[in-house]
């Protein structure tokens, strides 16, 4: 399955989806045969966002749309680039929108978001940013939530996203830590309620997922709802786990991290197995953990300690 920009944009890759559809369009844009005053760009396909021969218009108006959902600070100097590329698509606009498109997009890149160092999604209990990859070719983040919901009604209305055969050795490892060093927390007695599902429910995705790579973070989100505590934002995680509490090499690594230097400006804490193999450069604000054991990450994620 070769991936569309649309589909990019569909597992949360905004940055690869507004870097596509600008490299179509560069490929070429010409006055539109039934709208002469418009440009369109011949290149763009229907599923590239669900037009084809789409006019400058509606190709801004997807870049828009994408740049509203980063979930996070952009650097500078790619927010730069953005701004002279999406800047030439402007002036191709009909005038009277042109004005309009500078104070929309252009100014997006300039707000208390996209701009702001300090700006990152808000933390939640029970929840972290993992990173997957389909296919061993095209890698994604998407947050790995954890519930234990006490009414049985609400179940129906959750997808469990993780095989059994996962969540449940995530479950029996964290249970077991939980009764050796928290004896005053008390662990659900039903496990298989305890549910663990994607922020994207894209089945065809998923499925072509060696979803083992999220074992590590599910555990960890299991702990953080058993403890009511957050788990940073600025911090994204991938590999399995054994039945011991081991951490399992992850896949396809290097476009993993490519993925959180592109779309996740503001993670600066990426944990990984130890034994993992990285071989793509990684800027000095960020820092690649790894980690031999669930007990460890949770001293690296929870008490912040790197070296224990």
């Amino acid at each position: 399955m070769n991936f569309t920009p649309r589909q990019h944009l569909e597992i949360d890759n905004h940055i690869k989806f507004v870097d596509e559809i600008l490299h179509k369009c560069d490929k070429g844009i010409e006055y539109c045969k039934i709208c002469p005053n418009e440009f369109v760009c011949t290149e763009l396909e229907k599923e590239d966002f669900g037009l084809n021969n789409s006019t400058i218009s509606e190709v801004l108006t997807a870049i828009q749309y994408a740049l509203s959902k980063v979930p996070g600070f952009l650097n500078l100097d790619k927010r730069n680039e953005l701004r002279e590329h999406i800047k030439s698509y402007i002036n191709e606009s009909p005038v009277h929108e042109r004005k309009i498109w500078e104070d929309s997009i252009l100014d997006l890149l300039l707000d208390d978001k996209l701009a702001n160092p300090l700006y990152k999604p808000a933390a939640k209990i029970g929840e972290v940013r993992t990173l997957l990859t389909y296919n061993s070719r095209i890698s994604f983040s998407t947050s790995l939530k954890c519930l234990c919901p006490e009414n049985k009604d609400i179940l129906s209305g959750f997808t469990r996203n993780l095989p059994p055969e996962i969540s449940s050795a995530c479950v029996k490892i964290v249970n077991q830590y939980i009764q050796a060093k928290h004896t005053d927390i008390t662990i659900p007695q039903a496990m298989d309620r305890i549910i663990f599902y994607l922020e994207k429910n894209v089945p065809e995705i998923t499925q072509g997922c060696n979803l083992n790579d999220a074992g590590l973070a599910a555990a960890l989100c299991y702990y953080a709802m058993l403890t009511k505590t957050l788990i940073p934002e600025h911090i994204a995680i991938t590999g399995g786990l054994d039945n011991q509490g081991r951490t399992l090499q992850a896949d396809s690594l290097d476009g993993k991290i490519e993925t959180v230097l592109r779309e996740l400006h503001f993670v600066d804490k990426i944990i990984i197995p130890n034994g993992s193999l990285c071989s793509i450069p990684v800027p000095g604000n960020v820092r690649i953990i790894k980690v031999d054991s669930f007990e460890q990450a949770v001293y690296v994620v929870f008490k912040n300690d790197i070296a224990i």
